[in-house]
């Protein structure tokens, strides 16, 4: 049984939750998955305070909110999933506050080294309306942290709702990058 640790961060339910929830079907049951929608949580930016460089062996961040429990999920997760449409050529402001603080846990004893992460990405537009960048992003902070990047799901030009609900080829791609998913960390 894998955990898989999803942060969603799209301020809705819609077309990502749609994808998201495709690709965890293609990873198969038995995996106990913890979502956390990002809009739901109190979760400031990072400050560039640096306190976190003081601490050795865990976030130390000087900020209290509820990115302090994210960091233990974010550390024992299996594979944490990061889902998010793309806002003005990017990801979220929610996904993207998280994930600035996951600098916390790149410092002292690199918590998040070995990491497994992936992304589900769905855009309006074509895979250059920003998803490229996202993915870029991501890329250069798993590259950073010695965090294993799995890959990516991009759902681009992504219709909207029940055109998307409706694609039988939209979710059968979204499922088979789940299995993919799946046997990469069971493979480790």
């Amino acid at each position: 049984m894998n955990n898989i640790l999803v942060l969603e961060g799209s301020p809705r339910k819609g077309n990502t939750s749609v994808v998201t929830d495709w690709v965890l079907a293609g990873m198969g049951k038995g995996n106990k998955v913890t979502r956390v929608k990002l809009c739901e949580q109190h979760i400031q930016p990072c400050q560039e305070c640096f306190t976190c460089t003081d601490t050795k062996k865990g976030a130390g961040c000087a900020q209290d909110d509820d990115m302090v429990e994210l960091y233990d999920k974010l550390i024992d997760a299996d594979l944490v999933l990061w889902a998010s449409p793309i806002f003005c050529w990017n990801v979220t402001a929610q996904t993207k506050a998280v994930l600035d603080r996951c600098f916390a846990l790149l410092t002292g004893e690199d918590l998040l080294k070995g990491s497994k992460w992936a992304l589900v990405i769905t855009a309006g537009g074509d895979a250059f309306d920003g998803a490229d960048l996202a993915v870029e992003m991501f890329r250069r902070l798993a590259d950073y942290g010695d965090i294993k990047y799995l890959g990516q799901h991009v759902v681009a030009p992504c219709p909207d709702g029940a055109k998307l609900k409706n694609s039988a080829v939209l979710q059968k791609q979204a499922k088979l990058f789940g299995k993919e998913l799946a046997a990469a960390v069971k493979k480790g």
